[in-house]
């Protein structure tokens, strides 16, 4: 592998790890607005003006952000009672198939969901309530999250092609492999 391929693998990498924290800072600050409404409400009997806009417009990053990331550590739910029984050449055709499928359809939503962000930053789109709270910003996540999902079935599809391994077998060995890269990288 070249140091080019090696760099752009980890600069993926981190990427995704930048938007699951990202994620993760969305979740803490939904549940901070959250205990300031109902703190608000209980001791003041007023509403923070936007909170429900704010943390309703926040589960964008909750869901979207960490995509590519659970791709990456196969976090998310599979079933595979026939996959696992059926001969390696045809889990790998399965799997090629699946990859190409899936970096295509999320281009394409990678793609609509930017066009439609960028629409509703043009046209100044914002959710009817006490205050004024522009959507674009929520919006964006939605593409940023898709992008990073797209990209991690075509570098999975290209890791199938070129190495002849099927994600299964790949993953612990992109765990250690990690390790080896940030092991190189200290002085």
């Amino acid at each position: 592998m070249t140091n080019l391929t090696s760099r752009a693998l980890l600069v993926q990498k981190k990427l995704e790890e930048i938007a699951c924290y990202v994620s993760a800072m969305a979740v803490a600050t939904m549940m901070t607005i959250t205990v300031l409404e109902v703190l608000a409400r209980a001791l003041f009997s007023k509403s923070l003006p936007g909170a429900y806009e704010y943390v309703s417009l926040m589960f964008v990053y909750l869901i979207y952000l960490g995509l590519g990331y659970s791709q990456r550590h196969d976090a998310h739910i599979t079933v595979g009672i026939l996959y696992d029984h059926m001969p390696r050449s045809l889990r790998k055709t399965i799997e090629g198939v699946y990859l190409l499928a899936a970096f295509s359809f999320f281009s394409m939503l990678t793609w609509t969901s930017a066009e439609s962000a960028w629409t509703n930053y043009l046209m100044g789109d914002t959710v009817l309530g006490i205050i004024e709270v522009k959507t674009w910003w929520a919006r964006a996540g939605i593409p940023i999250g898709l992008a990073l999902f797209a990209l991690r079935f075509l570098t999975q599809l290209i890791h199938l092609i070129t190495k002849n391994e099927l994600f299964e077998e790949s993953g612990v060995n992109d765990l250690s492999h990690q390790g080896a890269v940030e092991a190189e990288e200290k002085p």
